[in-house]
């Protein structure tokens, strides 16, 4: 394949993946939005579904996000009933978070026909053009873990940009 054609094709590549990643911040925005939250809270939720009890710090670890924000997150969390707080019982100064699971099955249930809509483009694919996507989107989510909160650090070192001065 030419240099070219191939800049080309990665091109077109960034530009989709970029309309997609745009497409799905308006799903997730309607999505929280039904839940009386935004999409950060909603997806740093999702993003902690692999940890039993987190703490705010290690929400934060995992997100990029500062310990303050994180305690915004979390308020409104628990504020909308999805989340409670507890004191570790190990270390009391330590707070647990945890799933109170009162919207798991709305949320699945949302989930489940955005999955099914989904699948109706990977239905079109053999089982190694799905080996292949499957790769390519672990891959990109395994950087995505450590780019953006270094990222999140270095943007946070930087004045903002002139256009945003007297934005609240």
């Amino acid at each position: 394949m030419s240099t070219e054609r191939r800049d080309e094709l990665l091109r077109a590549l960034s530009e989709e993946m970029r309309d997609n990643s745009s497409r799905a911040v308006i799903m997730h925005q309607a999505i929280a939005e039904h839940f009386g939250l935004g999409p950060t809270d909603l997806k740093c939720l999702d993003i902690a579904r692999h940890e039993p009890e987190p703490t705010a710090g290690r929400l934060a670890e995992l997100t990029g996000m500062s310990t303050s924000a994180i305690t915004a997150v979390l308020d409104r969390l628990e504020r909308n009933g999805f989340v409670e707080r507890h004191r570790d019982s190990a270390d009391r100064r330590r707070v647990l978070v945890r799933s109170t699971g009162r919207h798991e099955r709305a949320l699945a249930e949302i989930f489940e026909r955005v999955g099914a809509a989904f699948s109706e483009v990977l239905d079109d694919y053999a089982d190694d053009q799905l080996e292949l996507l499957v790769d390519f989107v672990r891959r990109l989510n395994a950087k995505a873990r450590d780019f953006a909160p270094a990222l999140a650090r270095d943007l946070d070192d930087r004045p903002a940009s002139p256009d945003r001065a007297g934005e609240t």
